[in-house]
C-alpha cells in the first residue's frame, strides 16, 4: 500500500515545508521511494529543496485556485507503485479549499479503497499562532478519519494553550487513536543551534547538504539536531514495517553488545557462585578448625 503524508495548516509562515522537507529526508535516509509534490501557489518552498526532487502542481487558474485540480493530485497518487511514499505540501490558502475538496468527495475515503494510506501532517505554532495553528489542526481531526501526525513548532514561543501544555489539552482525547504520534521542533539558541538552523533554511539546504558545507562545530550541531529530530520520528514509526528506522543498525549493534556483555557478566557471576559453592561444597565434609577444636575439648573432658 503506498502512503500519501499530506501536509495541511491554514496558518502561514509556520514551519510546514519545514515540516514536510524533514519527513522526505527521513523517508530518503530510510532508503525507501519518495515522491514530494509542492502545491504551494503563492511560495512554493518545498520544491527549492533540490535533492527532494520534488514536482510542483500547479492548483490555480488567474491566481484562484481551482479545487478541480486537486483531480490530478488523485490521478498521481493512486497511479503509484504500491511502494511509492508521498510528501504533498498544500499551501496555507490552499487549505480551506483542500478540505472541502476532500469533505465533498469523501476523497480520503476514496484513497483507502484505492490502497493509498494517508497521513494528515498538521503544525502547530507556539506563541502568537497558537489559537490559529491549534484551530486548524482541530478542523483536520473532526472532518477527517485519517491517522493525523502533530508537530509541534516551538520556535515562536511556548507550546502552551491557557496555560497548559499543547499535548494535555482535553481537546485531543477524543481523537487519541487517530493521532499517530507527536514531534517536536524545539527552540534553538539563537547564536548557536538556531543560527545554524536558520542558515540551512535561508539556502533551502538539506541535512545532508548542510553537513558538506559548514565547518566542524556546525556540522556537530546540525548532526545533532537531525539525529534529535530522527530519533523522534523513530518512535513515531518504528512499528510500519514500511518506513524502517534509519537508526536500526547502529540500535541493534548496541543492543547486541548489552545483550552480550550481561551475558558476560552473568556467566562471570555464574562461576563466582559455583567456586563458592564448591568451598562450601568441600567444607560440609570436613569438620572446621572450631569444629575439631570443641571435639578435642570433649574428648579431654573427664567423664
Amino acid at each position: 500500500m503506498s502512503k500519501l503524508f499530506i501536509t495541511l495548516q491554514a496558518k502561514g509562515g509556520v514551519g510546514k515545508s519545514y515540516v514536510s522537507s524533514i519527513l522526505a529526508q527521513y523517508l530518503q535516509d530510510a532508503n525507501l521511494s519518495v515522491h514530494c509534490i509542492d502545491t504551494d501557489t503563492t511560495n512554493p518552498t518545498l520544491r527549492r529543496y533540490k535533492p527532494l526532487n520534488c514536482q510542483y502542481l500547479n492548483l490555480a487558474t488567474d491566481h484562484v485556485i481551482n479545487p478541480r485540480a486537486f483531480d490530478e493530485l488523485v490521478e498521481i497518487v493512486s497511479g503509484a507503485p504500491t511502494d511509492r511514499h508521498f510528501v504533498v505540501d498544500v499551501g496555507s490558502n490552499g487549505f480551506q479549499p483542500f478540505m472541502a475538496y476532500a469533505v465533498e468527495n469523501d476523497l480520503f475515503a476514496v484513497l483507502e479503497d484505492l490502497g493509498v494510506d494517508v497521513i494528515v501532517n498538521s503544525v502547530i505554532a507556539g506563541g502568537p499562532d497558537v489559537d490559529e495553528t491549534l484551530s486548524s489542526t482541530m478542523a483536520v481531526l473532526e472532518h477527517t478519519r485519517v491517522s493525523t501526525l502533530i508537530w509541534l513548532n516551538a520556535h515562536l514561543g511556548a507550546l502552551e494553550f491557557k496555560h497548559r501544555p499543547i499535548q494535555h489539552l482535553d481537546l485531543f482525547d477524543p481523537f487519541k487513536s487517530r493521532i499517530l504520534g507527536w514531534v517536536t521542533l524545539p527552540k534553538y539558541a539563537a547564536t548557536t543551534f538556531g543560527q545554524d538552523i536558520e542558515h540551512m533554511l535561508k539556502e533551502r539546504w538539506t541535512f545532508n547538504e548542510t553537513l558538506e558545507r559548514l565547518t566542524l562545530m556546525p556540522q556537530m550541531r546540525i548532526r545533532k539536531a537531525k539525529r534529535d529530530l530522527w530519533s523522534q520520528l523513530d518512535q513515531v514509526f518504528f512499528p510500519l514495517p514500511q518506513a524502517p528506522s534509519v537508526f536500526d543498525a547502529r540500535a541493534n549493534a548496541q543492543r547486541d553488545q548489552r545483550r552480550s556483555d550481561r551475558r558476560l557478566s552473568a556467566d562471570r557471576r555464574s562461576a563466582t557462585r559455583s567456586s563458592a559453592w564448591d568451598s562450601v561444597s568441600i567444607g560440609r565434609g570436613q569438620a572446621t578448625p572450631r569444629q575439631r577444636h570443641k571435639r578435642s575439648l570433649t574428648t579431654c573432658r573427664p567423664s
